[in-house]
């Protein structure tokens, strides 16, 4: 048989491919895999465990979720590792980014205010625990644009309220926006919607005081023109309304106050001892300027007037603020 190169050739072949297919064979190239898969796991597992309280890696993790706008996810993350870590040099960091994680989940002011809440929360921590930090100017920001959103909050439900004639509700919505948030811009126009809401409740001196305080304190607002209408028309309901009047700055716990109004009390249904009969008024009379003249030529108490005794006296038309 081998003394045909032919055969001989195909004998060699034949006997090579047999001894690869051997070598390469499935049972002796498998055993090897496995091993080695159950080592990356056992390392893999270890190293779960050790991960979970990494600064760097729980850091990294909060981060990555944060960008990703997985605020929840990145909340648990930051919090996680100030819990662990807060003494840490990256802590300010980590409680910045906790507090603006809590701000980018705010939503419109016609919705759940607690993401509003705790941003403020958080910012105020950072202020606390890590003074003097390169994140307090901002937070410092954050917070009064926290406080803004709930003024509004307040102000939007005490205007639902209003129309909607539940007007004890609605004042107590304006007055926790003047006494929590005085600096803000819907504290100036809660005194008016105050005035107003109490002016439909009947008790037309708690609105006068309010529309006074309005006028009084912010003497450059656009509103004050709103102001001075309302008290002449006030004034033009009941002629004294004026004489005692006391400007309001914010709710005083101490005055005596009816526990109760009926919604159905209007301006029509004040009681009619309240009301004194019109007495003629000069067309022009002489009162202090900064003051109410009164219908009478009568202005307010000295405790309206911004310097009562250097204030000159003008001539000024009764029924309007002298100015």
């Amino acid at each position: 048989m081998f003394r045909h190169p032919v055969t001989t050739l195909v004998v060699a072949l034949t006997s090579c491919l047999t001894l690869g297919c051997s070598m390469f064979s499935d049972n002796e190239t498998s055993a090897p895999t496995a091993g080695a898969e159950r080592t990356d796991a056992q390392i893999f597992v270890g190293d779960t465990i050790e991960m979970n309280y990494d600064p760097n890696v729980i850091l990294k993790r909060a981060e990555s979720f944060h960008e990703k706008e997985g605020y929840a996810e990145a909340i648990v993350e930051y919090q996680h590792f100030l819990d662990l870590h807060r003494n840490h040099v990256l802590a300010s960091y980590a409680q910045y980014r906790l507090a603006l994680s809590h701000f980018k989940m705010i939503q419109t002011i016609d919705r759940d205010m607690t993401p509003v809440k705790q941003a403020r929360e958080k910012f105020r921590e950072l202020i606390d625990d890590f003074p003097a930090s390169q994140y307090e100017a901002e937070a410092r920001v954050k917070i009064r644009e926290c406080e803004s959103l709930l003024a509004k909050n307040h102000f939007f439900v005490g205007t639902f309220y209003y129309k909607r004639g539940q007007y004890l509700a609605a004042a107590k919505r304006f007055e926790k926006i003047i006494n929590r948030y005085p600096s803000m811009e819907e504290a100036v126009e809660a005194k008016l919607q105050l005035a107003q809401t109490y002016r439909e409740l009947g008790a037309l001196e708690w609105a006068r005081d309010w529309a006074v305080a309005l006028v009084q304190q912010h003497s450059r607002h656009q509103l004050r023109e709103d102001g001075l209408k309302l008290l002449a028309e006030l004034q033009n309901e009941n002629p004294n309304i004026m004489m005692a009047a006391q400007p309001r700055g914010s709710v005083n716990p101490t005055v005596s106050r009816p526990e109760f109004f009926p919604r159905s009390t209007t301006r029509a249904s004040i009681n009619p001892s309240l009301r004194s009969p019109q007495q003629p008024a000069s067309s022009m009379t002489d009162c202090p300027l900064g003051t109410w003249c009164g219908a009478t030529g009568t202005s307010l108490s000295s405790t309206l007037a911004p310097n009562p005794s250097v204030s000159p006296s003008v001539t000024c038309r009764p029924g309007t603020w002298c100015q």
